[in-house]
C-alpha cells in the first residue's frame, strides 16, 4: 500500500512541475558557479550529473502510462540523490581513503556505473553504453586475451575506483567540461531561442541573400552558420532552420533531395563555426590546456572555407538550373529589419568581446552574454519571468545528451587509461601505417566516421582524442591540428551514410529520399573531406604561425574554396565542360594549399579557364 501511495504522488502534471523546478535549480546553480567560481571538481561534476539523472528519470516517470513503469525511474532518481549525498558528506574521508575505498564507496561506485549506462541508453541510444560495456568486460578479461589486447587484469575494486570514485572516469575531464562550460552555453542558446533571436537569424539571412539566384538555398547556408554556431548540434540546427528554408528552396524549383542536402550540410558546418561550436570544442580546449578562444580562432579559416565552398556550389547550381530568388517585393528593407530586430546581435557581440578581446574566462563571458540576452528580451518585450523558467527547462533538457555522453565516455576513457589501450592503439596504427602520415590520417578518418555514425559528435571525438590524436602528435602533427582533424571527421559523420542523422532529419522535412539526399550531401561537403588534410600539413590554416602567413593563407583558401565549388558544380561565369571543371578543381585545391608557388599556379589555371571560355563565347 505504501509503495502504491508513493507512485500516486507522481502524476504527470505534478511530475512536470517538479522537472521544471529541478531545471530552474540546475540553471541557477550553473550560472552562480560560472560567475563566482566552480566548486571542487568532484562536487561540481557530481551535482551536474545528479541534475541530469533527476531530469532524465523524472521525465520517464511523467511519460509512464502504467504504475509499474514508474518504479525503476523513481528508484534510480532516489539512488542518484543518495550517491550525491555520499560524495558531499564523505568527501574528506574519501580523500583520506585515496585508492582504498570502503564497502559503501564501492556500493556507491557500482550504482553510479549502472545509472550512467542506463542514463546514456535513455538519452543517446544503445550504441554508446554498449561500447562502454565492452570496455568494462575488457578491463576484467584482459589476462585471457591474445596479442596486443592482453593486459595483466585488475580486480573489481580497482576498476570501480578508477571509473566512478575518482576524477579519471565518469567524473573526468569530459564531464568536467560539460559541468563548467558546455551547460552554460546550452543555456545561452536556449535563452536566445526564447527571445526569438533564432528566427531573426533566419530572417536576416533571407533578407541578405534571398533575392539573388537561388536565394533561399543561400539563406539556408547563412542561417545555418549563424544558428548552428550557437546551437552546436547539427540535428537541432536542421530542425530549427530547415523547417523554414527547405520549403523556400523547394518553392523556387530546387529538387527536394538537393534542398535537404543543402540544409543538412550547412547545419553540420555549424558545429565547426566559431564563435560557438559543438560541445566537443570545449573539451578539446581542456585536453590541449589552451583557452577556448584559441580553438575557435583555429577553426575559423577552415569553417570559412567550408561555407565558402557550399555557398558557391549553391549559387552555381541555381545558375545552371536558371533559378531565381525570393521575390524582392516580398522582402522588407534590410534597414527595417535591423532597426526592429538588429538588437538580437548584441548577445553574440558581447560574447565575442568578453571571450576574445577582453579574454575573460569562457564561463564569465557566457554569463555576461546570457545577461545581455535577458535584457534584450525584456527590452523587446519577448521575455518575462515565465519565459526565463521555460528557457531554464529547455536548456536542461537539451543538455541531457551532452551530460550522458560525457559521463558514459568517461567509462571508456578510464578503461583505456587503466589498461594502456590508448598506447597500444597508437602503436598498432603506426605499425600498420608504417609511419606514413597520409596512411595514418586515412585510417583515423575512417575510424572517426565509423564512430560518428553511431555516436553523437562529442563521445566520438572523445574516444578518438584519446586513441587517434596522440598517434598524429607522435608523427609530428601540431596538437591543435591533430585534434581538429579528429573533430572535423566526427562532425562529418552527421552527413555520412548509412546513418547520417542530419541528412535523415533534413530528408524527413523535405519528404525526400534518404539515399539520394546523402549523395547530394557528400558532393556538397566534398571540400570538408579535403581541408583537414591540408591543415595537418600546413598548420597556418588553423591560425598557427605569424599574422601575415595566417591572413594570406586564409585569403587564398577562401578564393580556392570559391573556385573549387565552381569546378565541382560546373558553373564558372557560365556553364563549363568536364575537362574545365577538372582544371578548376585543381586550381581551387592549389589555392587552398598554403604557399606562393601553389597559389600562383592556382590563379593562373583559374584565369586560363576564364580566358578560354571567354574566347569560346566570342
Amino acid at each position: 500500500m505504501g509503495g502504491t501511495y508513493i507512485l500516486d504522488c507522481f502524476p504527470e502534471k505534478k511530475t512536470n512541475l517538479l522537472i521544471t523546478a529541478v531545471s530552474a535549480a540546475m540553471g541557477i546553480f550553473h550560472v552562480y558557479t560560472a560567475f563566482f567560481g566552480v566548486l571542487t571538481a568532484l562536487w561540481q561534476r557530481s551535482i551536474h550529473l545528479t541534475f541530469g539523472f533527476l531530469i532524465c528519470y523524472l521525465t520517464a516517470v511523467a511519460g509512464a502510462s502504467l504504475k509499474r513503469e514508474k518504479i525503476f525511474p523513481l528508484l534510480a532518481a532516489a539512488a542518484s540523490l543518495f550517491c550525491l549525498g555520499h560524495f558531499i558528506v564523505n568527501f574528506q574521508a574519501m580523500i583520506l581513503r585515496f585508492g582504498d575505498p570502503d564497502a559503501l564507496d564501492l556500493a556507491v561506485g557500482t550504482v553510479l556505473i549502472v545509472l550512467v549506462l542506463d542514463f546514456a541508453r535513455r538519452s543517446v541510444g544503445n550504441i554508446l553504453p554498449g561500447i562502454a560495456v565492452v570496455f568494462l568486460l575488457y578491463a576484467v578479461a584482459g589476462p585471457y586475451l591474445p596479442g596486443m589486447l592482453w593486459h595483466r587484469g585488475y580486480d573489481l575494486t580497482r576498476i570501480i575506483y578508477q571509473i566512478s570514485l575518482s576524477t579519471e572516469g565518469i567524473f573526468g575531464t569530459p564531464l568536467g567540461v560539460s559541468a563548467s562550460y558546455v551547460f552554460i552555453f546550452v543555456l545561452f542558446g536556449a535563452f536566445l531561442e526564447i527571445t526569438g533571436a533564432g528566427q531573426f537569424y533566419i530572417d536576416f539571412a533571407v533578407k541578405s541573400v534571398g533575392g539573388s539566384a537561388g536565394g533561399p538555398a543561400k539563406a539556408a547556408v547563412v542561417a545555418s552558420s549563424l544558428f548552428g554556431s550557437v546551437s552546436g548540434s547539427a540535428v537541432a540546427n536542421v530542425a530549427g532552420t530547415g523547417a523554414v528554408t527547405i520549403p523556400l528552396m523547394r518553392s523556387i524549383g530546387y529538387r527536394p533531395e538537393f534542398a535537404a542536402a543543402v540544409e543538412a550540410v550547412a547545419s553540420t558546418g555549424g558545429q565547426i563555426m566559431p564563435p560557438l561550436m559543438g560541445a566537443a570544442a570545449f573539451i578539446m580546449a581542456e585536453i590541449l590546456a589552451v583557452p577556448y578562444y584559441k580553438v575557435a580562432l583555429g577553426a575559423l579559416i577552415p569553417a570559412l572555407i567550408f561555407y565558402g565552398t557550399v555557398f558557391t556550389m549553391v549559387h552555381c547550381r541555381a545558375k545552371i538550373l536558371g533559378l531565381s530568388g525570393t521575390a524582392r517585393d516580398s522582402l522588407p528593407p534590410m534597414k527595417t529589419l535591423l532597426r526592429e530586430q538588429g538588437i538580437f546581435f548584441i548577445p553574440l557581440l558581447v560574447l565575442i568581446y568578453f571571450m576574445i578581446i577582453a579574454q575573460y574566462s569562457v564561463m564569465k563571458a557566457a554569463v555576461y552574454s546570457l545577461l545581455a540576452t535577458v535584457l534584450v528580451g525584456f527590452f523587446k518585450k519577448r521575455m518575462g519571468w515565465r519565459d526565463i523558467i521555460t528557457a531554464f527547462e529547455s536548456g536542461a533538457r537539451v543538455s541531457l545528451v551532452v551530460i550522458a555522453s560525457t559521463a558514459c565516455a568517461g567509462i571508456i576513457v578510464a578503461v583505456m587509461n587503466l589498461t594502456g589501450l590508448g598506447m597500444k592503439f597508437s602503436s598498432l596504427v603506426l605499425a600498420v601505417g608504417g609511419n606514413s602520415l597520409i596512411l595514418v590520417l586515412i585510417m583515423i578518418m575512417l575510424a572517426s566516421l565509423l564512430l560518428g555514425m553511431g555516436l553523437p559528435t562529442t563521445p566520438a571525438y572523445l574516444i578518438l582524442a584519446v586513441l587517434g590524436a596522440p598517434t598524429l602528435v607522435r608523427l609530428g602533427v601540431e596538437p591543435l591540428a591533430a585534434h581538429l582533424f579528429v573533430f572535423y571527421f566526427g562532425c562529418m559523420s552527421m552527413i555520412t551514410p548509412p546513418v547520417g542523422l542530419a541528412v535523415y532529419a533534413a530528408s524527413c522535412i523535405a519528404e525526400a529520399d534518404f539515399w539520394k539526399t546523402s549523395k547530394q550531401s557528400l558532393l556538397l561537403a566534398l571540400p570538408a573531406f579535403v581541408v583537414p588534410y591540408m591543415f595537418v600539413f600546413h598548420p597556418s590554416l588553423v591560425g598557427l604561425g605569424d599574422v601575415f602567413s595566417v591572413l594570406s593563407t586564409g585569403g587564398s583558401g577562401l578564393l580556392g574554396a570559391v573556385i573549387l565549388g565552381a569546378g565541382l558544380s560546373g558553373w564558372y561565369f557560365l556553364k563549363v565542360s568536364l575537362p574545365e571543371r577538372a582544371v578548376l578543381c585543381v586550381a581551387g585545391i592549389l589555392l587552398i594549399l598554403p604557399g606562393w608557388p601553389s597559389n600562383i599556379a592556382g590563379i593562373l589555371l583559374a584565369v586560363a579557364v576564364w580566358a578560354f571560355r571567354k574566347n569560346m563565347r566570342k
